[in-house]
């Protein structure tokens, strides 16, 4: 009779345990099913660089000109920049002396270009007396190219959207810098190629004093 009582008992109580913890859960689980949020950010700043992907190359013209019989003789400078500035950059080209081609053991100079129209480029190179130096600007994207080194395609420069030929386009150094590449976004990983090309002309009849002759420029990248 007592084994009998004592089952109950214990009966009872693992049926009020389990009825206890079963009314626990029920009350606690609302607080399982409930969530919160915290929403947050988070900002980095990038700053904008410019560098010369590739720097222009010294230049050695093509070939020497005789100084009484005169010639001519080319040359060409290439160079790449990259930027992640929005606005772009602008390159400018200024020359240390004036005339900028001066003679590396003389005293001789030969004149820097003139174009017909001051700060307006010629659209060919013409020398009509004595001996110049001169220089045109090509883009490998033409929009790049600052407005007066464009062309209308045939006869005129600062004018039009055309990049004609690395013979179109032509003025002289000067000590004071003039813009030749004007962009307006960043450029793609690869750059933005430019180059310069350089042409010196002496008439024949003239007399230009034998010497090596070296014109010393600077080339500036800065962003918009």
């Amino acid at each position: 009779m007592l084994k009998n009582i004592n089952l109950k008992q214990a009966t009872a109580t693992s049926l009020l345990i389990t009825l206890m913890l079963s009314f626990g859960y029920g009350l606690a689980e609302p607080a399982f099913l409930q969530a919160i949020e915290d929403q947050f950010t988070v900002k980095q700043t990038i700053t904008a660089e410019i560098t010369f992907a590739t720097p222009a190359n010294d230049v050695v013209m093509n070939g020497s000109i005789a100084g009484i019989t005169g010639g001519t003789s080319y040359g060409t400078s290439t160079s790449v920049v990259t930027t992640n500035n929005n606005t772009g950059f602008t390159m400018t080209l200024a020359a240390s002396s004036s005339p900028a081609m001066v003679g590396d053991a003389f005293a001789g100079t030969i004149a820097d270009y003139t174009p017909a129209t001051t700060g307006i480029p010629d659209f060919t190179f013409s020398v009509p007396a004595g001996a110049e130096f001169g220089f045109s600007v090509s883009a490998s994207t033409t929009a790049n190219l600052a407005q007066k080194f464009k062309d209308n395609g045939t006869n005129t420069c600062n004018t039009g959207s055309a990049d004609t030929s690395a013979g179109s386009c032509w003025m002289g150094l000067s000590t004071v810098a003039t813009s030749t590449i004007v962009t307006s976004a960043a450029t793609s990983a690869s750059g933005a190629t430019s180059s310069i090309y350089f042409s010196t002309f002496l008439n024949s009849g003239g007399l230009t004093i034998e010497d090596t002759y070296t014109a010393t420029m600077t080339q500036t990248a800065i962003i918009n």
